[in-house]
């Protein structure tokens, strides 16, 4: 008798648009604040991403809401390409502490944590 071991691993494309600047401008007293959010955030609920800056991706999920993965490293590498990978457990979520985000070179890095960010007023 033959035993077979199967394995399944599913890797997520995430698309991502690269800006230096906002194609929209915040209007003025507007600043967004970063409110912390659970340790998991679903994979399916994610439609795009974008690179602010070393260290961070935040992730425009498909209410149109916006959460902030910080990356334990500043994964300068990641802003780059046109995509990431994502690989969720099976349980379909990326948790903090848990998951990387991978380029397309190969390049790891963990997600340390999320934040919902908010639009307030400074005014």
């Amino acid at each position: 008798m033959a035993m077979q071991t199967v394995e399944r691993r599913i890797i997520i494309r995430i698309p991502t648009r690269r800006t230096l600047r906002p194609r929209r401008r915040a209007p003025s007293g507007i600043v967004w604040q970063e409110r912390p959010t659970d340790n998991c955030q679903p994979v399916s609920a994610i439609a795009r991403a974008r690179f602010t800056r070393p260290g961070v991706v935040d992730l425009l999920m498909q209410d149109r809401s916006l959460v902030r993965a910080r990356l334990d490293s500043e994964c300068v590498a990641l802003g780059y390409y046109s995509a990431f990978y994502l690989v969720p457990g099976e349980d379909g979520q990326i948790c903090a502490a848990r998951d990387t985000i991978v380029s397309r070179a190969g390049n790891e890095c963990t997600i340390s944590g999320f934040h919902i960010l908010e639009p307030r007023r400074t005014d």
